[in-house]
């Protein structure tokens, strides 16, 4: 629900562990409860990729794995 260039604070991955595989990558792309992340692109006319800043890295995202990803204000 970040708006581009909107800063946030990651307060957990797959909070209701419905998807524990995927959960695990994001963990293994550097999103990590804590971590700062920015929304930096959103895909034109209704695409479901995300761009996203977590700590240093930029990582793209299908909006379905973004969902998983609970975000408290910065």
């Amino acid at each position: 629900t970040l708006a581009v260039g909107e800063q946030a604070v990651i307060a957990a991955i797959d909070p209701a562990g419905t998807a524990p595989d995927a959960a695990l990558r994001l963990l293994e792309m550097g999103f990590c409860e804590g971590a700062p992340v920015a929304l930096t692109h959103r895909a034109p006319m209704g695409a479901t990729a995300l761009v996203v800043r977590v700590g240093p890295t930029t990582v793209a995202l299908r909006r379905a794995m973004a969902e998983l990803v609970l975000v408290e204000a910065a």
